[in-house]
């Protein structure tokens, strides 16, 4: 035997550097998706639980004064449900964008690495997510530790569903950050996600607990 033959030739040696490189291919499946967003959906109950009670023991006066929630209610119109519904559509299409951001070397070829530039681009998205889901649990414990059982009428029946549709949406982009998911599984989760905020919109505006 050849020492030629003996030793692997560049072009394997080429073939499996590049194999290591490639992104590992994600569970692009519902029910990893759900997974994902009911582990995202505990944390953040329980984020807010954690703040809530903080506020409810040390501070609920301050919060009372900072808030000032009147709990008025909202009138049972669609150009209401219309205004909550693309309200609440700001952060989803934020989060979005960030998927895209993190897609967007795959687009061409799925098997290519992200470059420096995208790498940074992704982590800048990633502290605004971060900052962003890290002050809305802020405000909402706030809010059930300052206006305890008021709070909880007014955030049901429509709370669950938003909650539900944002963590579907974090669960899509985690799996994605640094894999190449199908374009068919990312809009169909986008889409429900979507759906999900039509309906709590709804249930905001026409059913009262």
């Amino acid at each position: 035997m050849s020492t030629q033959a003996a030793l692997p030739s560049c072009e394997a040696r080429t073939t499996a550097v590049l194999a290591e490189r490639r992104p590992p291919r994600a569970e692009a499946s519902l029910v990893a998706t759900a997974k994902i967003a009911a582990w995202i959906a505990g944390a953040l109950t329980l984020g807010v639980l954690a703040i809530g009670l903080a506020v409810d023991i040390a501070a609920i006066a301050p919060a009372r004064r900072l808030l000032a929630f009147q709990f008025r209610g909202v009138p049972a119109e669609p150009a209401v449900a219309a205004t909550a519904f693309v309200h609440n559509l700001h952060a989803l299409l934020a989060i979005g964008g960030a998927m895209l951001v993190a897609q967007m070397p795959y687009l061409v070829d799925r098997a290519a690495d992200a470059g420096r530039t995208q790498r940074m681009l992704r982590v800048v998205c990633e502290v605004a997510l971060a900052g962003a889901v890290a002050a809305n649990v802020m405000v909402i414990g706030v809010s059930f530790g300052a206006y305890g059982t008021k709070m909880t009428r007014a955030a049901l029946p429509h709370g669950p569903v938003e909650l539900a549709a944002y963590s579907l949406a974090l669960a899509l982009y985690i799996q994605g950050r640094r894999r190449a998911l199908p374009a068919r599984h990312i809009f169909i989760v986008i889409a429900l996600s979507t759906c999900l905020l039509a309906a709590a919109a709804v249930l905001e505006t026409f059913v009262n607990v």
